[in-house]
């Protein structure tokens, strides 16, 4: 597999030029594709955008309770060592947090949450297709690349800025079912680079069937 690219003077982790141009790809074809207004799309960007370095700070948080012995005997080591997916769940869970937190009365939340999905379903579809294309063992990504397009097809063709809820659950469905039948099938899944345990979907499949039963038991 492909693990650096030589640009010039500099060595580059694959890993990290297709992060990031699968990202700037991402928020490209969500400009183009947006089922809000200009200004909404501004602010849903603006505050994605705040979300992100918020992750970033809180992966590096996450490597720190990681590994606490090693990073008060080389702090700098740690903080520059690349992130584990464990680091990650830590990242998202405090995002997560902090953003039902911070969002929770404004009226923008639902545009951001909806561009949020969005960006990142583009950006991975960007991220597995350059990864079966540039990598020699691409065929692990195969079966991501076929969801994460399953999933950018749904969404071109059937989100509105007045999507409804059901809409939110079928998407929802489908990456759930999708990420737990690969995990079957190749014995493991992704996101972006990080692998993702099994239990993580076998956790969302419960919450996504509550949220389900729940939406029963109101209607």
């Amino acid at each position: 597999m492909i693990h650096a690219m030589v640009v010039g003077p500099f060595v580059i982790s694959f890993y990290l030029f297709a992060l990031a141009i699968s990202l700037v790809s991402g928020v490209f074809l969500f400009m183009m594709t947006s089922p809000f207004s200009k200004s909404e799309t501004r602010k849903a960007l603006s505050g994605i955008s705040d979300l992100f370095v918020w992750l970033l700070i809180f992966i590096w948080v996450g490597k720190v309770l990681l590994k606490w012995e090693a990073f008060w005997k080389d702090p700098i080591s740690i903080l520059i060592y690349p992130s584990n997916h464990q680091a990650l769940y830590i990242g998202l869970l405090l995002t997560f947090i902090l953003s039902m937190w911070r969002y929770r009365h404004r009226v923008g939340e639902l545009a951001i949450s909806k561009s949020l999905v969005l960006i990142v379903n583009y950006s991975l579809f960007v991220y597995y297709f350059m990864a079966v294309i540039w990598t020699s063992s691409g065929t692990v990504y195969v079966g991501e690349l076929v969801l994460a397009g399953v999933l950018v097809i749904w969404q071109v063709v059937s989100l509105t800025a007045r999507s409804q809820q059901s809409w939110w659950y079928g998407i929802f469905g489908v990456i759930i079912a999708g990420k737990f039948m690969l995990t079957l099938i190749l014995g493991e899944t992704f996101l972006f680079h990080y692998k993702v345990d099994l239990w993580v979907w076998i956790l969302m499949s419960f919450i996504f069937v509550s949220l389900l039963y729940g939406k029963k038991v109101r209607t």
